[in-house]
């Protein structure tokens, strides 16, 4: 089986793939872009995206495609991420004027990237910007990442623990083009919807997940485009299995173009060491 990450190795995409497909019949093959992991995983796979961050919130590219596509939500994981600062060997930190990184990394270390002045340069992932900085005869540019893929490229690291938070959480999706759950038991679920322009539609909502018994952990609104200020809604709920059948009864007939794109197991917290 195919699994599709947002590569290429060393990302943190692929070591949050590794901590659920471990397995040797697991084949992990990293992508350039968003929209390719969806592609790809239409075709003959499995994939797996980076859906929000506990201090950056969603990551609106994949929130869209999960919107725009016909694509299931079979699982999810979520790792701490600690963020390092790494150079070339013999380099000090009063000598980078530039940082390169994956544009998530750079919005969690900006505290630290704004208190030394750096320049800001994104990257496709924190492994793409490690190679960069890797392959450089530029002496004045770091990369920042996790502490284990610097040490491996042969980075030297020049800070430990930059990011504005001590407490940064990542959560990976896993998706598939078929519904069955990746892992049991079921106790969690994922919808997306539209509301009617009334005032009080999308309280009713609410309170019938509320009466279903479904604790909601996440709603987020998209514009939906080529329209006059109409949003969908995402919605994560947490809902013991058994009680499944009336919490999507109850948010299908309190909404418009109702979508249930996911029914699968609450995800677990990993570390970030490979």
């Amino acid at each position: 089986m195919n699994i599709y990450y947002l590569g290429p190795k060393g990302s943190y995409s692929e070591v949050a793939a590794k901590k659920i497909f471990s397995k040797k019949d697991y084949k992990l093959i990293s992508v350039d872009e968003f929209i390719d992991v969806v592609e790809k995983t239409k075709a003959d796979g499995i994939g797996i995206l980076g859906i929000e961050n506990s201090i950056t919130s969603s990551v609106h590219t994949s929130v869209d495609y999960m919107f725009a596509s016909k694509i299931n939500i079979i699982g999810e994981v979520m790792m701490n991420i600690d963020l390092y600062l790494g150079a070339k060997k013999n380099v000090k930190l009063r000598e980078i004027k530039r940082v390169l990184s994956h544009p998530q990394a750079l919005l969690q270390c900006s505290s630290f990237i704004d208190e030394h002045s750096f320049q800001k340069n994104k990257t496709s992932s924190t492994a793409a910007a490690i190679t960069q900085v890797l392959d450089s005869n530029d002496l004045k540019s770091a990369a920042i990442g996790d502490a284990e893929s610097l040490k491996k490229s042969g980075l030297e690291i020049l800070a430990k623990n930059i990011g504005n938070w001590q407490k940064n959480m990542t959560r990976w999706i896993i998706i598939s083009k078929d519904k069955k759950s990746l892992e049991r038991p079921i106790n969690k679920t994922t919808y997306i919807f539209k509301v009617l322009h009334e005032s009080g539609s999308l309280v009713k909502v609410l309170t019938a997940i509320a009466s279903a018994g479904g604790n909601m952990t996440k709603i987020e609104s998209r514009p939906v485009a080529g329209t006059d200020w109409e949003y969908e809604f995402w919605v994560d709920v947490e809902v013991e299995n058994r009680k499944l059948k009336a919490l999507d009864k109850a948010i299908n007939e309190n909404t418009l173009n109702f979508r249930k794109i996911g029914a699968y197991k609450k995800g677990k917290l990993y570390t970030n060491n490979i």
